[in-house]
């Protein structure tokens, strides 16, 4: 019997001695919970992601406007990421922090970062896609090829349009880069379509230096 016993509690699934089946020990299940980011940790990575403001000093650019106006500022939460065909808002869904600048002189861009809690920028760069083809038609913009993608960026749209509004340059053309939860929009503006893709040509690997190593 001592040996019987030594055997069940060696090899749970074999058979006792008296012909009865030795019940194998209950199956245990690790839960993992999963932490969303805090905002504080969502705005250091917003603020490594976004182009510094000396990015285009060998272009003859000079930051107009940042925002928030330092870095010891918090970034904003829930900002639109893009505006689509003048009037169509593309905002994140969910928790994120966002930082923005405005350069100037001899360029014209602007740019805002989203470091997101939960949403992919795969997913939001697909919804502009989808959303820019139901507007496009009476805007005036369209996809543009003439931007590639910069190298380190996982997902990549481009796309320009004209502005209706005398107020404003008369084209635009936006890039979305986005990798992981993070993503940025890029617009480069200027008085022809050419010129407006030429220019965003030229600065999207200079933003994307900084956004890939966030």
């Amino acid at each position: 019997m001592r040996i019987c016993a030594a055997i069940a509690a060696v090899v749970a699934l074999t058979t006792a001695c008296g012909g009865e089946p030795v019940a194998a020990p209950p199956a245990t299940t690790t839960t993992t919970t999963v932490v969303p980011p805090a905002p504080a940790e969502l705005d250091q990575r917003a603020k490594a992601a976004i182009a510094p403001p000396g990015a285009f000093d060998a272009l003859g650019g000079q930051v107009k406007q940042s925002t928030p106006a330092t870095d010891d500022e918090p970034g904003a939460d829930g900002e639109v990421v893009t505006t689509l065909c003048e009037t169509s808002e593309m905002s994140v869904d969910g928790t994120s922090v966002a930082r923005a600048r405005v350069w100037t002189g001899r360029v014209n861009l602007f740019q805002r970062v989203h470091a997101m809690s939960d949403r992919t920028a795969a997913a939001l760069v697909g919804a502009v896609q989808t959303r820019l083809a139901g507007c496009a038609k009476n805007r005036g913009a369209a996809e543009t090829k003439a931007v590639a993608k910069p190298e380190g960026v996982d997902d990549f749209y481009a796309h320009c349009e004209a502005n209706p509004d005398p107020e404003l340059v008369p084209w635009s053309c936006h890039a979305l880069m986005g990798r992981g939860t993070l993503i940025t929009v890029v617009v480069a503006s200027g008085q022809t379509k050419a010129a407006a893709e030429a220019q965003l040509t030229s600065v999207a690997p200079i933003f994307a230096q900084s956004f890939v190593k966030a």
